[in-house]
């Protein structure tokens, strides 16, 4: 073949067909072709022969092994890996080719596989549950060999983002989640959860058995992970210094071209680890680790660190910095420098010029800053208190250094998350946004800092994606080895409609950052907009595997198992297995309330509203409010719709006078219209949210206020125009399914008509739109 394919030909026995999807969902969701379907387990000579040239074509062959193969001394997946085997005769030596995978306890010296299989490492993955590790290690086995055997990277899908991308922890911008609590993603704009921007919320660690990164067999050698500093003061209030020391440390190592840094989401899971730093070292792929300490007393510090070869636990260098609390920038330039000279990474003088940087002079200013970041990392920006805390911090330390560019930044960003989150967007709010933001580019155009807040600005103040554009292309050549960069860029180029290019970067930060929850959730996004749901169904049991404690995560599949496939197959199972006071949770009656919805159980539903009317992760009262109302007018109770939505209507009309440029006020104040029989004023409200949000401005929630319009259609009566914009919104990405379609509580008077139900039938319309 002139180019030979990157596919990867998945052989298995039928009882290990559920192993054998799961392997397949989530090789998908990294991007890898998988050529697996069970449908075609059916024989004959027309799909033999599609098997022989899959196998003559693909580029990885993975056997699965199992009790189930020992256990068949016939079967086709035999014919299937002599054909392998057959294949590798015309293979140099070293080429990888034939991957055994063990999903049980199989023993290699006792499995019945062809000899060859036992010439190569297997993969052990229990019960067919795909770990990062293997689909790192998958992808790099596919990737091209130059003639000394050296695997050649992907190449970014830009131009501005050629260069190597590394693991700083700086991140921009963010989008409203596809797969929100459970099956919230049914109802647009229903009460969920907004999605945390990872650049003012980064994950936090989850436990110590998981390693943030996949394992490598080849470790670059200019490769290093900082490891959380211990907090050795006697004031161990002063953790959030230590934990802003570590911070920097990391930024200003992203800054040398030359080494390849492990993000700080994934070395948090460290903090205190008893494992051995060759354990470290191999679980997140890199030659060395640092590790250090900060003592603070009164106006001294003491900053030590060590650094650490992970191959051999040599340790190459340990210091110990005491100085006065001032001298802690110049402390971090010193250790960074350290660091770059015991790897041989060259550090250019534009670069040398940014670590001997001083962004303030004032001590107290830097703690509040400190504090102000330690209040974002903690909490979710998209919380009116989480934003207040991070404003008064911000605030507070402009007031002690009115020169501190990066702090009038990080203010200028809150004041655009309170307007981009509907939480108050007023001119005043938006006016101080820009105020911030100028002061910050006047101080320090050419910051790293400022350059990233300027680009996260732009895109929360103004959706002003082009200018947010340019700043991150700006900062990936200030800082080439920041995934950051390529998940922000992913992030908005969906908002211009730009869904492959977009879905490809945010893979490539994933790559990068594996254990980054935040990417994660961001794929989602983008997968369940457009209705790739294999992909998005892998990515969603990545996070439930990653966050086994938390239950939104478990409601979050069963939900996108809905959406996918319109079955609550998934939501009976997950309810049967919880506790009583996990059914009894908050986020567990929320989702009752929406399966009994998707049930047609309106008693069942207004026995659970009335034990809980508001969700709490909701942030807005309308969302409850306006959600249960649709229910209640689905089933005729319009005595129940008006006691839930006239004491909302006096604020959301003082709303859209106090906030006219919000599109989210206008959109709630046409649906409240519309249950209340105000036709006009409905549609009114619901086109100047439209206008103000339109579909060619931001491919995102553009067409979200679209649906709200077929929504307040359907709610007034005037079908053709339901179902003629309903249509419509099927042929483009949105948040919504024909799952969600059927049992849309709004969409009560299109059932049974023969043009609503043929858009449901359409097998079409829930097909991947790319």
């Amino acid at each position: 073949m002139s180019e030979p394919t990157k596919a990867v030909f998945l052989s298995y026995a039928r009882e290990d067909t559920d192993a054998a999807r799961r392997i397949a969902e989530a090789l998908r969701g990294f991007g890898v072709e998988v050529w697996f379907d069970q449908s075609e387990l059916r024989g004959g000579d027309s799909w033999d022969a599609k098997i022989k040239k899959q196998i003559r074509e693909c580029a990885l062959f993975l056997a699965v092994v199992s009790a189930h193969t020992q256990a068949r001394a016939e079967g086709y997946f035999r014919r299937e890996w002599k054909l392998a085997v057959e294949r590798t005769h015309d293979m140099a030596d070293g080429v990888p080719f034939i991957v055994p995978v063990v999903i049980d306890a199989t023993a290699e010296s006792a499995a019945l596989v062809p000899e060859q299989f036992m010439r190569v490492q297997w993969t052990r993955l229990a019960g067919g549950m795909p770990t990062p590790e293997f689909v790192t290690q998958t992808k790099r086995l596919l990737e091209p060999r130059r003639s000394d055997g050296a695997g050649t990277p992907p190449a970014a899908s830009s131009a501005a983002l050629s260069a190597k991308p590394s693991k700083s922890p700086l991140l921009a911008v963010a989008v409203i989640a596809v797969v929100a609590i459970a099956v919230a993603m049914f109802f647009a704009l229903r009460p969920m959860p907004k999605e945390n921007p990872p650049a003012a919320a980064p994950v936090r660690p989850v436990t110590e058995s998981k390693p943030a990164a996949p394992a490598t067999s080849a470790v670059t050698e200019k490769s290093i992970a900082v490891l959380p500093f211990t907090n050795m003061s006697e004031d161990k209030d002063t953790g959030f210094f230590a934990d802003g020391v570590h911070e920097d440390l990391l930024t200003n190592l992203a800054v040398v071209a030359e080494l390849k840094v492990i993000s700080r989401t994934s070395v948090l899971q460290y903090r205190g680890t008893t494992k051995t730093m060759r354990q470290i070292g191999q679980e997140l792929g890199v030659a060395y680790l640092l590790e250090g300490s900060v003592r603070r007393a009164g106006n001294k510090v003491r900053v030590t660190g060590q650094l650490i070869n992970t191959r051999n636990d040599e340790h190459v260098w340990a210091k110990s910095y005491d100085r006065d609390l001032t001298d802690i920038f110049a402390i971090q330039s010193a250790i960074a420098q350290e660091i770059a000279g015991a790897l041989s990474a060259a550090i250019s003088p534009q670069t040398k010029k940014f670590l001997e940087r001083r962004p303030t002079e004032n001590s107290v200013a830097y703690d509040f800053y400190l504090k102000g970041r330690d209040s974002r990392n903690r909490s979710p920006t998209t919380s009116a208190p989480a934003l207040r805390e991070a404003e008064e911090l911000f605030r507070s330390v402009v007031q002690q250094d009115p020169n501190f560019a990066a702090a009038w930044g990080e203010l200028a960003v809150v004041h655009a998350l309170f307007a981009f989150w509907g939480i108050d967007g007023s001119p005043a709010r938006l006016a101080a946004a820009d105020a911030a933001i100028a002061q910050a580019v006047r101080l320090a155009p050419e910051a790293p800092d400022v350059i990233r807040l300027l680009g996260t600005y732009a895109y929360y103040a103004h959706r002003d994606y082009a200018r947010a554009t340019a700043q991150y292309e700006k900062l990936a050549r200030l800082q080439p080895n920041d995934p950051t960069v390529f998940s922000s860029l992913s992030l908005i180029l969906r908002r211009q409609g730009r869904w492959a290019e977009s879905l490809n970067y945010i893979r490539r930060a994933l790559e990068l950052d594996p254990g980054n929850v935040s990417y994660i959730r961001n794929s989602l996004a983008t997968l369940g907009y457009n209705r790739r749901w294999a992909e998005l169904l892998a990515a969603q049991r990545r996070l439930v595997a990653l966050l086994p404690e938390k239950l939104r995560e478990q409601f979050d599949l069963a939900g996108a198992e809905f959406t996918a496939t319109g079955s609550l197959q998934a939501a009976d199972e997950l309810l049967a297995r919880l506790s009583p006071a996990e059914r009894d949770s908050p986020v567990g009656i929320y989702n009752r309330k929406s399966w009994a919805v998707a049930r047609g159980d309106y008693a069942e539903f207004k026995r659970l509203d009335q034990l809980q009317p508001a969700f709490e992760e909701a942030e807005w009262p309308a969302l409850s409010a306006s959600w249960a109302a649709t229910v209640y007018w689905a089933h005729g109770d319009l005595a129940a719709v008006r006691s839930r939505l006239t004491p909302q209507l006096a604020e959301l009309q003082g709303r859209v006078e106090r906030e006219p440029t919000s599109a989210l006020p206008w959109a709630f104040l046409g649906m409240t219209q519309a249950l209340l029989e105000h036709p006009d004023e409905a549609l009114r409200h619901i086109r100047k949210a439209m206008e103000l949000v339109p579909e060619a401005r931001d491919a995102l929630d553009g067409p979200t206020y679209r649906y709200v319009l077929a929504e307040i259609y359907a709610v007034t009566g005037d079908k053709d125009q339901a179902i003629a914009e309903l249509t419509r919104l099927l042929r483009a990405p949105g948040n919504f399914s024909v799952a969600a379609f059927r049992v849309e509580p709004s969409f009560a008077k299109l059932r049974g008509d023969p043009r609503f139900e043929a858009l449901l039938n359409d097998p079409k319309n829930n097909q991947p739109l790319f």
